[in-house]
This record gives C-alpha cells, sequence and structure tokens, in this order.
C-alpha cells in the first residue's frame, strides 16, 4: 500500500511535470506564430504585438515568456537553428562512406532551407537578413553551424578540431549562407541531381583534407 506522504509526493511531482509541460508548449505556440509572422513580414519586421495576435494568446502571457523583441528573435533564432542541426543530421544518419556523409548532409541542409517559410522568404525577398542573421552576435548561428560541421568533420579523434578542420567548417558554413542568400543558377538548388553532382566535385575534396569524417560519439 502507498504511503500518504508518497502518494503526495508523486501528485505534486506530476503536477510540476504538468505544468512544464504546458509551459513547453505556450513557448512552442509563441515561437511558431513568430516563424509564421517572419515568413510573412520578414524577421526584421517582426513586432510583439503581431506574435501576440498570431498565438491567440494573452499579451501578459508572451511577455512573462519573452519581455522584449530580442529575446523573441534570440529565442526563435536557437530553435531554428537546432531544428536545422537535427535535419542535417538526420539525413547524415545511416550513411556509412563518410563522403556519402558531405553530400547528404549538404542535400539535408538546402532541403530544409527551401521548405523552411521564414528561410523561404529570406532567400526571395530579403536576402540581406541572412548576413544580418549571421552577424548578430546574439544568435550564434553561424558559431553555431560551423562547430557542429567542424564535429562531424573531426568524427571520432580525442581532442578538439584541428585549425584547419575549423576553417573547411566555417567555408561550408559560410557557402551554405551564401547559398541561401543567393540561390545560384548552376547548380540549380531545385535539382537534387545537380546538387550532388557539386556536393562530390567541391565539397567532398575540401572535406577529405581534415578526414576521417565520422559523426561524433553521442
Amino acid at each position: 500500500m502507498t504511503s500518504e506522504p508518497t502518494a503526495l509526493s508523486n501528485l505534486l511531482n506530476r503536477g510540476a511535470t504538468n505544468t512544464s509541460t504546458a509551459s513547453e508548449t505556450t513557448v512552442e505556440r509563441i515561437l511558431d506564430a513568430a516563424v509564421a509572422e517572419a515568413a510573412a513580414v520578414g524577421l526584421d519586421r517582426v513586432r510583439m504585438e503581431d506574435v501576440v495576435r498570431r498565438s491567440n494568446l494573452g499579451r501578459t502571457t508572451v511577455y512573462r515568456r519573452f519581455p522584449s523583441r530580442d529575446d523573441l528573435v534570440r529565442a526563435l533564432v536557437a530553435r531554428e537553428t537546432q531544428r536545422f542541426l537535427d535535419a542535417v543530421a538526420a539525413g547524415m544518419h545511416g550513411v556509412e562512406r563518410p563522403s556519402d556523409r558531405v553530400v547528404e548532409a549538404f542535400l539535408a541542409a538546402v532541403a530544409f532551407a527551401r521548405s523552411h517559410p521564414m528561410l523561404r522568404r529570406i532567400a526571395e525577398t530579403s536576402p540581406g537578413s541572412v548576413l544580418e542573421l549571421a552577424n548578430n552576435p546574439d544568435s550564434e548561428f553561424l558559431g553555431t553551424g560551423t562547430a557542429f560541421i567542424a564535429r562531424h568533420l573531426h568524427g571520432e579523434r580525442p581532442g578538439r578540431p584541428s585549425r584547419e578542420a575549423r576553417w573547411v567548417a566555417d567555408v561550408f558554413a559560410r557557402l551554405f549562407l551564401t547559398y541561401l542568400a543567393l540561390p545560384p543558377s548552376d547548380p540549380d538548388v531545385r535539382n537534387e541531381t545537380e546538387l550532388r553532382t557539386f556536393a562530390r566535385a567541391v565539397l567532398i575534396p575540401m572535406a577529405e583534407r581534415v578526414a576521417p569524417i565520422k559523426p561524433p560519439s553521442t
């Protein structure tokens, strides 16, 4: 038979978990509204009041989670950056050959950007916003992406990625941002075959200089 103190403790713990889950759901709802607003008007024109309206939440509820626009944008960029990195990692998952991992990572990155409403708008209407995003010290957008790539280039070897690996990772990250802001006509970013050809001809030779390319242990 469960003792009364234990039962009470379990009840309180469940209540705390439910409250935490509800709070996380509210944050996700606000960030989803911010993505939709950024897709409609551009990230640099997102206003708190418009996000409140889109979220269908109370003004106090939104401002309690994000006291300022800067707080909201910082959280938005952090979440979408993590989603991007998760998509790239998923693209590499189960791919054995190091060279194929480079190709699949690049394809996953382009596919994510083309399907993401906010990033798609940036590419189509305000490419300069990509540079602002990359240079924003609060977002760490470029640094996070570069560190992610460097870890995968370094593989499971001990120590931190070499300087050369960090250079290559930085080039890859900046190349992706350039392709996002100013998509080339050749290769056609809408054509997977052309993207694969590009990745094999250009990206693999760079990556092979700092091989082995293995995902880090988790």
